[in-house]
């Protein structure tokens, strides 16, 4: 007798707790696909292809895999979609801090970066290997992961960079990042790690300190610091190997004024970490650098694109466009240039800087479009739908 109410008790405490969860998580928008017909959309400059609707707000650019599928990073998750807008899988992050920009393996496996680990992700979603460094404390940046020269990753940490082949093996750890590291027992607390990218020669790690500014180092493949260079004290960076042994670099300072400016640079391997050249921009905003076939540089900067020529940094033309805030993205083929605005409109524009057309979508683009080798486009926008478009004005 006694024990039937007890029984009875417990299941109603258990059904208001379930029921208590449910409708205290927030909820997530399910996901829609919508494909739309060529027929309604004749004679238009662009046209929609589908749209996905329900993916989540981007926290990194959405990138194209070996495997044509497409990854769309959300908050510590990685999604990937093929184009025909399918959710192939979705896949946990790395755990404790901020997910950073996934790395591609030559064997088809993708390279999640945390705050002090590096995890695999297998083709079909499944975690692969895992590697931690202990470094005293957790980051609250996100994560910085790069390849780079003999093939390994490289994770640069406050306390030291390591470098861990694609099967998750340890090789070796850069201990200083300055002269004074050597006589430190302790890390500074105050450093962070800025920005990092790398190619074949070597990999390229911005450190900054409070009130002691950033340095650009160049780091070879065995560990050796090859060069430094100062950047002042700046806010961000935006650090792209140009695939032929430079390095361009996009940076804003902490504080605009009439001697601190956005500036754009480029390093060449032969020397020695002294710029090749830079460019001032007037602005603070300053996107990361996309190089065209044509070695041609564009930035976006103060609702403006800017074309540089790579080879000497001389601005080409600048063109301003209404309410413009993402990167560009850039058809070479095509000699298109696309870029998005905070008022959900797509543009297109050519290469001499004209406004070819504009597309208005559900929200904001504050990320840069994609562009796959096919020429089709694709967009998500603040309000967490993945659009494919195609441009049919050729």
């Amino acid at each position: 007798m006694c024990g039937v109410p007890k029984q009875l008790l417990a299941r109603l405490v258990l059904g208001l707790l379930i029921f208590h969860l449910i409708v205290s998580s927030p909820a997530r928008a399910a996901q829609e696909l919508t494909v739309y017909s060529p027929a309604e959309q004749k004679g238009k400059p662009a046209q929609f292809i589908w749209q996905l609707s329900g993916v989540g707000r981007l926290s990194g650019d959405i990138m194209v895999g070996p495997n044509g599928l497409l990854y769309l990073p959300v908050g510590n998750k990685l999604a990937a979609v093929d184009t025909r807008g399918r959710v192939v899988w979705e896949g946990a992050g790395p755990a404790g801090g901020r997910m950073g920009r996934p790395v591609f393996g030559p064997a088809g496996s993708i390279f999640l970066p945390g705050s002090t680990v590096v995890q695999e992700i297998k083709m079909n979603g499944a975690a692969g290997w895992s590697f931690s460094a202990f470094q005293g404390s957790t980051a609250s940046g996100p994560a910085w992961l790069s390849s780079g020269p003999r093939g390994y990753l490289y994770l640069p940490l406050p306390a030291a960079l390591y470098a861990v082949d694609t099967i998750g093996r340890y090789k070796w750890a850069l201990l200083h990042w300055d002269a004074g590291d050597l006589y430190r027992a302790v890390p500074l607390k105050d450093r962070a790690i800025d920005g990092c990218a790398g190619d074949e020669r070597a990999v390229y790690v911005v450190c900054s300190r409070r009130q002691a500014g950033s340095t650009l180092l160049a780091v070879d493949g065995a560990g050796k610091i090859l060069w430094r260079y100062w950047l002042g004290e700046i806010k961000e960076v935006h650090l792209v190997p140009g695939g032929d042994g430079v390095l361009y670099a996009t940076v804003n300072p902490s504080k605009l004024d009439k001697l601190n400016k956005g500036k754009v640079y480029a390093f060449r391997p032969e020397d020695s970490g002294r710029p090749a050249w830079s460019q001032t921009i007037p602005f603070d905003d300053l996107t990361a650098p996309v190089l065209s076939p044509d070695k041609t540089l564009y930035v976006t900067a103060g609702g403006r694109i800017y074309a540089l020529d790579a080879p000497t940094g001389q601005q080409k033309w600048y063109q301003p466009l209404l309410n413009l805030v993402s990167a560009p993205a850039v058809d070479g083929r095509r000699n298109r240039i696309y870029a998005g605005t905070s008022d959900k409109r797509l543009l297109a524009v050519g290469t001499g800087g004209r406004l070819l057309w504009e597309l208005e979508l559900d929200g904001a683009v504050d990320r840069p479009p994609l562009v796959d080798p096919d020429g089709y486009l694709y967009v998500v926008t603040g309000k967490g739908s993945l659009y494919k478009i195609l441009d049919v004005k050729l």
